[in-house]
């Protein structure tokens, strides 16, 4: 763990909280939509002919792309 940058992110985050309090905006809508969209990609490669592995892999590639944790249990690199 590296304390200053820890420390930066922590003060990066109090300040766009701090920014954000003002600002207008539908958490809401925005999750449901980033999570359709993940969704119809998901399905997508679900539908598709290809062996279990590369199914996983390209579901975990979705998850990073929308910026979600697939936890380590899929880690092989």
């Amino acid at each position: 763990m590296n304390i200053k940058v820890e420390l930066l992110k922590r003060e990066l985050i109090r300040k766009i909280d701090e920014e954000l309090d003002d600002f207008e905006i539908d958490a809401t809508q925005i999750a449901d939509t980033t999570a359709i969209k993940a969704l119809r990609e998901i399905q997508q490669i679900l539908k598709a002919d290809k062996d279990d592995f590369m199914t996983v892999e390209e579901i975990v590639m979705v998850f990073e792309k929308y910026g979600l944790d697939s936890l380590p249990c899929h880690d092989f690199g």
